[in-house]
């Protein structure tokens, strides 16, 4: 009783607040598990579960039959199959929409140790969640925002002396089994130990410090430890290719560079704002290495949005110290333009300086009476589990999950496909964004798809002649002829459905609320 009492009576203002943040946080990253991606991460998973051997060329298709396949993400692919045994899709969303949740809390905790105001933390959290938003649902690519974070973090109690070097080497070996993308960690890593060797020097210590030659002896032995997977060195090679594709860049929307015109790029543009007018304030201090992350990662999430939650997380330190900058910058012109009504300083420290008249009190010690505890606290379940009904349930209820996948996914029109028996032999044409869902349907009896997800599977090659069937370019009858599927399954509304309509080639097998499936004229019955 004494302990609950305790709990209460220091629920203030400020961690309602940040109650109600998380719980936000998780009702909107709580999305219908509609990522095309996913059915393949799926199908993955479901391959590795049973005693085979990785495959090391492509089982999926009819297209790129032969072709080099790096299962990079094998680890988190078994794990997302694991989870779907256990709770199926809404399980998925659970863990992934905690997932990015977790990201929210740490986002926090670096504005906050960065001397940021505790309602500006909140705000500018809020901002960076929703800015890398184009990222969220259940893919492995999730799990990086996660790693980032617990790096950021990680490193942090390094330079204050709170964690040993070796925790990096086992660190790196993990997400580098998870996910390709653990070279940005190294990318961390690296500028954290190239920025702390510049503050010695500048401070005149010792130009590489015993601590730091452990960090870069952990750091070379998790690179060398990465390459302990299924894949080899092809793991750490993997991401190049991908990252210098102009063909991937300029045809997959996530690859591409921010969009400014909808709410997730504008938030990008707010936090950038903010940095450079709190570097203007001339007020910010920060040490090397957190200039050197934030520029780093504001590269990497300006040539592709899919970086952006990266370069939140990274360059958090620094957001943090120019939004205070800011904060103090204007409650300077505030108290110019109304000294009588100017907020006494706790200490010379700009940062001590009460910001918001109305804001609540920081996450320390403070303590509230207990009925406004207890008010407090019954805002958060009342309000939190309002915004869980009314955001995040409907996308774990199977019913609803159902119905958004039946009205994204070709569900009735694959029944058909699967009627027709044909096993091994079946061949079909997809909408790129239909292929992960046809292969984790079809797979199991032998169907191969055109196209999918995996696009660095499939080389240039096969891309641009999808591509140009796609887009009906000149040639498009000549490809179809050559790659010779047996099933054309497109979107309702895509051109080439009142094309093959009047094609006596094609006879239209199945429609649904989304979707039309054509078969070979010479297999109508």
């Amino acid at each position: 009783m004494t302990r609950l009492l305790r709990v209460v009576t220091t629920f203030h203002s400020g961690r309602l607040l940040a109650g109600l943040l998380f719980t936000a946080i998780f009702s909107l990253a709580a999305v219908p598990p509609l990522d095309p991606d996913l059915w393949w991460h799926l199908a993955n998973g479901r391959l590795l579960s049973f005693p085979v051997s990785f495959p090391h060329t492509d089982l999926y298709s009819f297209t790129a039959t032969g072709h080099v396949w790096v299962m990079h993400e094998w680890l988190s692919d078994l794990m997302m199959y694991g989870l779907f045994t256990l709770g199926g899709l809404p399980l998925l969303v659970v863990v992934f929409a905690a997932i990015v949740t977790a990201g929210g809390v740490v986002l926090y905790l670096l504005l906050r140790r960065a001397g940021l105001h505790p309602t500006a933390s909140v705000a500018l959290t809020l901002m960076g969640i929703l800015a890398g938003s184009t990222a969220w649902g259940a893919r492995p690519q999730v799990l990086n925002v996660l790693f980032t974070a617990a790096l950021v973090l990680g490193l942090q109690a390094y330079h204050t002396g709170r964690l040993r070097a070796w925790w990096l080497t086992p660190f790196l070996w993990l997400w580098a089994n998870l996910h390709s993308a653990f070279l940005v960690g190294v990318i961390i890593t690296a500028l954290f130990l190239f920025g702390e060797m510049i503050d010695s020097w500048r401070t005149g210590a010792a130009p590489v410090p015993p601590r730091l030659r452990a960090l870069a002896l952990a750091l070379l032995a998790g690179i060398g430890l990465s390459v302990i997977n299924p894949y080899g060195i092809e793991t750490l090679l993997f991401p190049l290719g991908t990252l210098t594709s102009p063909l991937i860049q300029n045809n997959i929307q996530e690859w591409a560079s921010p969009d400014f015109h909808t709410l997730p790029g504008q938030l990008l543009e707010a936090l950038i704002f903010i940095v450079i007018l709190g570097l203007a304030t001339g007020r910010v201090r920060a040490r090397t290495s957190e200039w050197l992350w934030a520029l780093a990662l504001l590269y990497l999430a300006l040539s592709s949005q899919r970086q952006v939650p990266l370069f939140v997380l990274a360059a958090a330190p620094l957001i943090g110290r120019c939004g205070q900058a800011v904060i103090g910058w204007l409650g300077d012109l505030h108290d110019l333009r109304a000294p009588s009504l100017t907020v006494p300083q706790a200490g010379s420290d700009m940062r001590e300086r009460v910001a918001f008249r109305w804001s609540p009190p920081s996450f320390g010690g403070t303590r509230s009476s207990p009925v406004l505890g207890f008010v407090n606290l019954a805002i958060l379940l009342v309000v939190g589990a309002g915004m869980i009904a009314y955001r995040a349930f409907p996308s774990v209820e199977p019913a609803h999950q159902a119905a958004a996948i039946a009205a994204t996914f070709p569900v009735k029109t694959t029944d058909a496909v699967q009627r027709l028996g044909l096993g091994s032999s079946l061949r079909v044409f997809n909408y790129y964004d239909y292929g992960g869902y046809l292969l984790w349907r079809l797979y199991p009896s032998g169907g191969r798809v055109f196209i999918d997800g995996r696009v660095e599977v499939y080389g240039p090659q096969v891309f641009r002649d999808y591509l140009s069937i796609n887009y009906s370019s000149n040639d498009w009858r000549t490809l179809l002829v050559r790659y010779d599927p047996n099933v054309i399954l497109l979107p309702k509304g895509h051109p080439l459905v009142d094309v093959l309509r009047r094609d006596q080639s094609w006879h239209e097998l199945a429609e649904d609320s989304v979707s039309v499936a054509f078969r070979a004229t010479d297999m109508a019955q």
